[in-house]
């Protein structure tokens, strides 16, 4: 496979997580990441012959679950050694696109990657040396054009105590998240071994005891349940013998029409095959306000009380529901963009992404439907419908959805039942509204999910919501509605009052 290129074989981009351990000579372990020590599947035709051969997970070192080893040799047809970014270019993520055909999948890089050493290793003083931010920008700049430039590449190190100094293991996958050094989590995954008893629980943490999750913007986890393999681990209780678990996005949300399990969130949950007393696992009806979905965990052949995972998405106030609860008291009826208010800019397209309701994805574990472009140098709307082989460009009014220029710099977007694209609980007392997550440590009333649910572009540049509003609009207060208030404006959302199920 190759970096840019559209997936015509995907079989390594669909594994949740990969673990690639090498070993490395401390005498000479400068820019560890450009030594040729990381096992990648061999191309060409070595690789042909090994599909032709045949095997099982032993066969492939960088595969967890399949008894890595730093030294492991698959013989001829196994695998070849390189460098962290050969590896980028050879193991690769899949991204979706819109194309004048209709959709298609291209292979990009993987943007958030672990390394994890044992205690003297390479990671043991990462942030003394800024060792992660010199790794990010040298495979930035290799990788410049296959990933995404608002994310960039996030690299975190971490020590194992039960690893060797001279081993380093390297993490990549859809699993795989990366928060920034600081950042501080939205959301919160929690295993409660009794449902019945909500004070106790316990959380996944990554090796150096920072929540693993949730974080804006992440999409999945993979999360080790007691062997040690991983750079995220949890306690699942003695009777879970998988060696990890992981939640995604799941590819295939209800169909439009159909009635959802859970309204909002696309999440799936699994776990590593395993042998003996496996977990299984099964969605059920959340109980708690804050938890978006919901997981059942039985065991085979046990009789025990099932364990519960739960998952909330954001639990802030400031979160965006796609579906009215106690205390939303706004509605969003439609997004309203001042191209003044990018004055410094010629903007080209603006654009949101909507899910099966036509409700804004305003985070990551949610999967796009469709997304409602507008071409501001021609004037033209247009429709990404995802996952249809037809027509990719389609009228707003075909999907349900409006788009209309009220006068030379204003656009607006909205449903054309005129329901909302959602729901806020806005404060009683004013607050400073934050669009930005680089602000996240500051008190107010953070509307950065924006960046989750549309773009802007000037020229090759492409700047998501939250941002795009972060310079001129962070700070501006924001409280409930006053009564006889009927509408406001806050940056993009075009908010009116809620109550009762009603919007006024």
């Amino acid at each position: 496979m190759t970096l840019g290129n559209p997936v015509r074989f995907s079989d390594e981009s669909d594994r949740p997580v990969i673990m690639i351990p090498a070993r490395v000579d401390l005498r000479d372990s400068q820019a560890f990441w450009r030594r040729k020590v990381f096992a990648m599947p061999k191309s060409g035709l070595f690789a042909w012959l090994g599909a032709r051969r045949g095997g099982n997970d032993e066969d492939f070192p960088w595969i967890v679950g399949g008894k890595p080893s730093p030294g492991a040799r698959s013989g001829l047809f196994g695998v070849s050694r390189g460098s962290v970014d050969e590896v980028l270019y050879n193991i690769t993520d899949k991204l979706v696109i819109g194309t004048g055909n209709g959709s298609e999948i291209v292979e990009v890089a993987f943007q958030h990657l672990a390394f994890v050493s044992g205690p003297g290793g390479v990671c043991d003083t990462a942030s003394e040396t800024g060792l992660e931010q010199r790794i990010s920008e040298s495979l930035g700049s290799t990788l410049k054009g296959y990933f995404d430039p608002t994310v960039g590449v996030r690299v975190d190190c971490m020590v194992n105590p039960a690893l060797p100094a001279n081993q380093v293991n390297m993490y990549l996958g859809e699993g795989i998240f990366v928060p920034r050094r600081g950042e501080r989590p939205i959301g919160w995954i929690r295993y409660y071994p009794d449902p019945a008893n909500r004070d106790v629980y316990s959380e996944p943490r990554l090796l150096d005891g920072r929540p693993a999750g949730v974080y804006k913007g992440q999409g999945g986890l993979v999360i080790g349940t007691g062997e040690g393999l991983l750079h995220a681990e949890i306690d699942l209780g003695d009777e879970v013998q998988s060696s990890f678990l992981f939640i995604n996005r799941d590819a295939m949300p209800a169909a439009n029409g159909e009635e959802p399990f859970c309204t909002g969130v696309d999440a799936k949950l699994s776990f590593a095959s395993s042998h003996g007393n496996e977990p299984v696992p099964s969605r059920i009806v959340s109980r708690d306000s804050h938890c978006d979905i919901a997981w059942k965990i039985d065991f085979v052949a046990t009789a025990q009380v099932p364990g519960r995972l739960e998952l909330s998405v954001d639990a802030r106030r400031s979160r965006m529901h796609w579906a009215p609860r106690n205390g939303c008291n706004a509605a969003i009826t439609s997004l309203l963009f001042d191209l003044n208010d990018f004055r410094h800019h010629d903007v080209d397209r603006l654009w949101i992404d909507l899910d099966r309701d036509n409700i804004l994805t305003a985070y990551a574990l949610q999967v796009p439907r469709v997304s409602l472009v507008w071409d501001c140098t021609t004037g033209e709307q247009y429709v990404y419908e995802w996952g249809q082989t037809g027509k990719p460009f389609k009228s707003a009014g075909s999907v349900g959805l409006k788009c209309r220029k009220i006068d030379k710099n204003i656009v607006e977007f909205g449903r054309a039942d005129g329901q909302p694209f959602g729901y806020l609980d806005l404060p009683e007392e004013p607050e400073k509204a934050i669009f930005s997550d680089a602000f996240q440590s500051f008190g107010g009333f953070h509307l950065d999910w924006l960046d989750q649910c549309g773009r802007i572009s000037f020229g090759d540049s492409v700047v998501s919501l939250g941002e795009a509003y972060a310079e001129k609009c962070s700070g501006m207060p924001v409280s409930a509605f006053t009564p006889g208030e009927k509408r406001k404006v806050i940056g993009p959302l075009v908010l009116v009052p809620f109550e009762r199920g009603l919007s006024q």
